[in-house]
């Protein structure tokens, strides 16, 4: 584990706030530079920020990353979340246009890696499709429901859901969200009083109640979210749609905020709990 994962690890106890600062200048800091310290700092510092709404200053801290560390080919190369991400996300609630940027930085990547193909590939959707299908967790919220047929789950749908062993609900809800049934769902969550197991089942429930204008059920269920979250990475420091997602951002309360930044969560939430 390198200093920036040690740092990040920390941050995961609750201390996201407490830490950013260090997180920054460990991604800035010059004899850093090239290193995995250095963009994995900036990947956790930049979803944090996301949680401040400081959006802008998320994008400039990945701008300034990539321009200084593209060149050198490094591990940054290989990476895409949370960089391209922090483009979006100036677009959308800092008002900062995302394509030009990212049409420029994808010149500092070395031809044919990863980073450089993900920031070319955002800027050729940006102008032709809405920037919330291009962050993370996006879901057809609003939209019409579709039919079970033919989805993994469909004959469980049907059972009785207090029969059913832990792993056949997982089934039920991610047959519900597959075919954005939202209704059932609900239904679901009404009469079982449970939660879906899965953060993302959570968060599409959650994105359907802040667009149904249902903020107290929306907030629960991404409170409920917050156990069911685990890092794909190890900078992954913090689950970032929640404050991203115009449906989530209207249900990501004071008191769902103040719920991420200062709890466990992920592994060190298992830890704190064993």
């Amino acid at each position: 584990m390198n200093a920036a994962e040690e740092l990040i690890a920390q941050a995961r106890h609750g201390r996201f706030g407490e830490l950013l600062p260090r997180l920054q200048e460990l991604g800035t800091g010059p004899e850093a530079a090239g290193s995995a310290d250095a963009w994995e700092a900036v990947a956790a510092a930049v979803q944090i920020l996301f949680w401040y709404d400081r959006f802008a200053e998320a994008a400039e801290l990945a701008e300034a990353l990539i321009t200084r560390d593209g060149p050198l080919g490094g591990e940054l190369c290989d990476q895409d979340m949370p960089f391209g991400v922090a483009f979006l996300a100036a677009q959308a609630h800092a008002g900062v246009p995302a394509g030009p940027r990212l049409t420029a930085l994808a010149a500092h990547v070395p031809e044919g890696r990863v980073l450089g193909d993900d920031l070319l590939w955002l800027a050729e959707e940006v102008p032709g499709r809405p920037v919330e299908e291009l962050l993370p967790n996006h879901a057809d919220w609003g939209g019409p429901a579709r039919p079970l047929d033919g989805v993994i789950g469909a004959d469980l749908v049907e059972r009785d859901f207090g029969t059913l062993d832990a792993g056949q609900k997982r089934v039920v809800w991610q047959a519900l969200a597959k075919v954005n049934d939202f209704e059932r769902a609900h239904e679901l969550a009404e009469t079982s009083g449970e939660t879906p197991e899965q953060f993302a089942v959570c968060t599409w429930l959650a994105g359907w109640y802040g667009t149904r204008g249902d903020i107290a059920r929306g907030e629960s269920m991404l409170l409920a979210a917050h156990g069911r979250w685990w890092p794909y990475a190890k900078w992954d420091a913090i689950p970032d749609a929640p404050v991203l997602q115009p449906a989530l951002r209207s249900v990501a309360t004071e008191r769902v905020r103040a719920h991420y930044l200062t709890r466990p969560i992920g592994p060190e939430a298992a830890e704190t709990n064993a």
